[in-house]
């Protein structure tokens, strides 16, 4: 019998889960979003919940919950709330990606179609790794990051809690991303970023004001 899941958020990244988790041979039962209405279908998924802290405070038995949201610490929130509830946490991972043995991914976390994840790389609880990324030898993501599509990061690349890369950012050998960073779309990181700044360019640079 196929595991069952529930998906957190029916936007756009929780449908591209949804998607994820029956390749991955999950049996959806069905969105929690407030932002839907009890009637509605999406996708041929009911939403079944529009309340999510209920929800998980009446959980039901033998189900895995997926937190499909985008933002960062909504994300890590909502997962951390779910796990002291002694909810499970789906892990989903595309079957088109490629994951080293010797790599590790936490709990609630998920691997896009044609993602690539090398040896002895460790990705982080509530990751989000968006299509065809590549992390590659010893890369170290911590909770709550989101890659984006196209991100190319090199070996022994470090990223801190809750950091965001965009699309097609490029990551040379051993840089680390600070916590709650942001890394612009197309930006070529050479150089260490600190905790909580915002860099674009070629090479990245912190935006000034």
């Amino acid at each position: 019998m196929a595991q069952q899941v529930i998906i957190l958020g029916a936007g756009g990244h929780g449908r591209v889960c949804a998607e994820v988790a029956v390749r991955c041979g999950f049996a959806i039962v069905g969105f929690c979003d407030p932002a839907r209405s009890l009637d509605q279908v999406v996708n041929d998924i009911p939403v079944i919940a529009t309340d999510d802290e209920a929800l998980l405070r009446a959980w039901p038995d033998g189900t895995q919950l997926f937190v499909a949201v985008g933002e960062n610490a909504r994300r890590v929130a909502c997962g951390e709330f779910a796990r002291r509830q002694g909810i499970a946490l789906a892990i989903l991972v595309d079957p088109s990606a490629i994951v080293s043995e010797t790599a590790a991914i936490g709990a609630g976390s998920v691997v896009m179609a044609n993602v690539v994840i090398n040896a002895n790389a460790n990705i982080g609880a509530h990751c989000i790794l968006n299509t065809a990324c590549t992390i590659d030898h010893d890369g170290d993501l911590a909770d709550g990051v989101q890659i984006g599509p196209g991100v190319r990061a090199a070996g022994d690349v470090t990223v801190g809690k809750q950091a965001m890369v965009g699309v097609g950012a490029s990551l040379i050998p051993g840089v680390h991303v600070g916590h709650n960073s942001t890394i612009g779309a197309g930006a070529v990181v050479t150089t260490d970023v600190p905790d909580g700044v915002t860099v674009v360019g070629i090479p990245a640079r912190p935006i000034t004001r």
